[in-house]
């Protein structure tokens, strides 16, 4: 009670000695003090509220974070993959990403293609400017299944869809799994779009486009 007539007490003096033109503004502070201070209160509260989820959200991912990284580091190969699928699970949304990436990795080392093939299908399915990444690591799992002709079907389709930043990346390895599934005019055509996007390397693929010309 003695805070609240000292609180009043501050408030008049502070009304004496405000000019007349502010004293409509004082008396409605005066008048709706507790109403003001209640809703600067539950301000306060929601705020510390939010404040309290983001450090929470903060401490969660930073935990998360831990756990991958004694994953990656205790692990290899097929166990290392079947860890990452398990905290896939539970795995922050930010953290899906670099998950799903590692998860592709670790099946590969395994030499578990299909498995791989699988965790680049869920990358483009969930990330779809992840893509066209995907679809280059599905292909070369493919190929490394011995099935180039179907990664040349993948490539193919997806050197329809990608945008141009990955067509030089398409090509190469398109012209790899065509050359290798005996498809040599379509290996002919990769190499010779390689000679614009990769003049660096002209010289290689000149002497590969006609090697494979002598074998049409």
């Amino acid at each position: 009670m003695e805070e609240q007539n000292n609180t009043q007490d501050i408030l008049n003096q502070v009304h004496e000695s405000t000019p007349d033109t502010l004293h409509p503004i004082l008396d409605y502070i005066i008048k709706n003090g507790k109403m003001i201070a209640a809703g600067v209160a539950a301000i306060i509260i929601i705020a510390a509220g939010v404040s309290g989820f983001k450090y929470m959200n903060q401490q969660k991912l930073i935990k998360a974070q831990s756990e991958m990284g004694t994953i990656l580091i205790k692990y290899n190969g097929a166990k290392q993959a079947e860890a990452l699928s398990a905290f896939e699970k539970d795995a922050p949304a930010s953290m899906k990403p670099a998950v799903q990436l590692a998860l592709t990795k670790a099946w590969m080392d395994a030499g578990r293609y299909a498995d791989a093939k699988d965790a680049w299908a869920a990358i483009a399915k969930t990330s779809p400017k992840m893509a066209p990444v995907a679809g280059l690591g599905q292909a070369k799992c493919l190929m490394l299944e011995d099935k180039a002709g179907e990664a040349v079907t993948v490539l193919q389709k997806l050197k329809e869809s990608a945008g141009a930043s990955y067509a030089a990346s398409i090509n190469r390895l398109l012209g790899e799994a065509a050359e290798k599934a005996g498809n040599f005019q379509v290996a002919v055509q990769a190499y010779q779009a390689l000679l614009t996007s990769s003049p660096q390397e002209a010289s290689f693929f000149e002497f590969k486009i006609k090697e494979l010309k002598a074998k049409i």
